[in-house]
């Protein structure tokens, strides 16, 4: 099967309870709508374009960029994002609220996404698991999408948890993944080349080149990590803990589902495990939420026999987690539900699929539709219908 062959193959809007007045307040509320283009680029892009600092600029949640979306986002009433017509975005004000919004202000998303290249004898399977997952879920892996960090499953926050500040520059100015312009991998490969030697380098992007000037004027690699933009290294911290999460859930259902029906499908950091059928029982002996790992959690006796376990596959202890003071980064325990179970789950009937079937008729399409809290990725409800 094939995903987002077109942007309009996978469509997102944010579910929100947010409530515009029409008279004037501090923020102004706007209707953000997008096409194939990467959330936090587009901030940038407007931040720039209207002479508002980045960090005014208020969004609910990150959406994907290989997809047609729309958000809500907001800037103090005494800016003015000008509404010029674009290529792949549209903004629109709608009303005025009291409060910025910050990442995880929504409910939810309803997602809308065509699956296509599917041969017919896939059919019957992924029919029958459309049937059961909005009973059974699935489970409430992060997938791929969180970790654009963690290039190479080289995580950034792990070098910061063993105290090793140079590496953890290295990293963020020397990987690079496929998505990224031809400019800064070229700019980054020249950076590895003279590693150290950063007067030497003529550096165009703005984000590489404030990390080594700080070096090159403090020789303090804590320091030079500290100029990257607070949002990125924010996502270094979500990056290794959303991993961590996910191998504790692993383990979970190791120990709550015979083993048999596990299977695993792959993603960006190795394989996620997923179950092809599930008793009442074992469905009802699953936690129903498992908190992230940081050094104020407070584990259950099962979390704490479970995160051990990963942790010493990871070889770093609890409190090497404690980084605030050296880093200004930190880690927070929350809970995160381990199952979750689309909503208005619906999906049409296969018809021919008239990108890749070619006149044969053995190539197929179908649409799914379905909503899911905030947090929780559309993508693991296609690896568990379709298996990848």
């Amino acid at each position: 099967m094939k995903l987002r062959q077109l942007p309009e193959d996978f469509k997102v809007e944010e579910i929100n309870s947010v409530n515009p007045s029409s008279s004037e307040k501090p923020y102004k509320l706007y209707v953000l709508e997008k096409r194939s283009v990467e959330t936090f680029s587009l901030l940038r892009y407007l931040s720039k374009k209207n002479n508002i600092p980045i960090k005014e600029l208020g969004i609910a949640g990150l959406k994907d960029r290989h997809a047609v979306t729309k958000q809500y986002l907001t800037t103090p009433s005494k800016y003015c994002i000008q509404t010029d017509k674009e290529k792949n975005f549209s903004i629109k004000l709608v009303g005025y609220v009291d409060d910025k919004l910050k990442l995880g202000d929504l409910e939810g998303n309803k997602f809308e996404i065509t699956v296509r290249d599917i041969r017919k004898g896939e059919i019957p399977g992924m029919m029958q698991k459309a049937e059961t997952i909005d009973k059974v879920g699935v489970p409430n892996y992060f997938d791929s999408q969180r970790f654009g960090s963690a290039i190479n499953k080289d995580f950034i926050a792990k070098h910061l948890i063993r105290k090793d500040y140079e590496q953890a520059v290295k990293s963020y100015l020397t990987l690079f993944s496929k998505s990224e312009s031809g400019a800064v991998k070229q700019e980054k490969k020249l950076i590895l080349q003279n590693w150290k030697e950063f007067s030497k380098l003529n550096l165009k992007n703005p984000h590489l080149k404030q990390v080594t000037s700080e070096y090159e004027k403090s020789k303090d690699w804590l320091k030079a990590y500290k100029t990257i933009m607070p949002g990125l290294r924010e996502m270094h911290i979500s990056a290794y803990q959303s991993y961590l999460w996910n191998e504790c859930v692993k383990k979970v259902l190791k120990t709550k589902i015979n083993r048999r029906k596990l299977y695993p499908i792959s993603y960006s950091l190795g394989a996620l495990l997923f179950y092809k059928t599930i008793t009442e029982e074992e469905l009802s002996s699953i936690p129903e939420s498992f908190k992230t790992i940081s050094p104020n959690m407070e584990p259950s006796k099962f979390e704490l026999e479970v995160t051990t376990e990963v942790l010493s596959v990871e070889e770093v202890r609890f409190k090497d987690f404690d980084i605030k003071a050296q880093t200004g980064s930190f880690f927070v325990t929350h809970e995160r539900r381990m199952l979750v179970r689309p909503s208005n789950f619906t999906m049409t009937q296969p018809v021919v699929d008239e990108l890749n079937d070619r006149g044969n008729k053995s190539k197929f399409k179908v649409t799914l539709s379905f909503t899911l809290p905030k947090g929780s990725y559309a993508t693991l409800i296609t690896k568990r219908i379709f298996n990848q």
